[in-house]
């Protein structure tokens, strides 16, 4: 009988590669996404119900520059070659604190419930993200 042949990955790195990639998309999504927001502030207000005036757009572009960076400092820490758990776990975060304010806004009626997609994704964004760092801090 002639016994399997040892792989020389662990068993769970096709997942972990799978969502490696997926994170690499969220962040470049992040990245255009900001400065869509830091750019055009206009467009987005609209396209989630809200108000336009000159403080609203104002308030939105500068989210626009943290959410650039954000997912900047998440594209730079998933492709370096050292660990950087810290840069990860704090992008996990912020996709969370995003959602939170999204989902209050819309509660509050600042946002149309078309938000909600946006909050979704990033929910679940962070979900995915908060996995890939206690996969990687080990």
């Amino acid at each position: 009988m002639v016994s399997p042949v040892p792989s020389s990955q662990p068993p769970n790195s096709q997942p972990k590669k799978l969502v490696y990639w997926l994170i690499l998309l969220i962040s470049a999504a992040t990245i255009i996404s900001g400065l869509v927001q830091l750019l055009a502030p206009q467009f987005v207000l609209a396209l989630v119900g809200a108000d336009r005036n000159p403080i609203s757009e104002q308030l939105f572009s500068t989210i626009g520059m943290f959410m650039a960076i954000f997912g900047g400092m998440l594209l730079q820490a998933m492709r370096s070659p050292s660990n950087q758990s810290v840069a990860i776990f704090w992008s996990a975060l912020q996709k969370f604190g995003a959602s939170s304010a999204v989902i209050l806004g819309v509660e509050r009626q600042v946002f149309s419930v078309v938000a909600l997609a946006i909050a979704t994704f990033d929910a679940l964004s962070g979900c995915l993200i908060l996995w890939y760092w206690f996969q990687v801090r080990r």
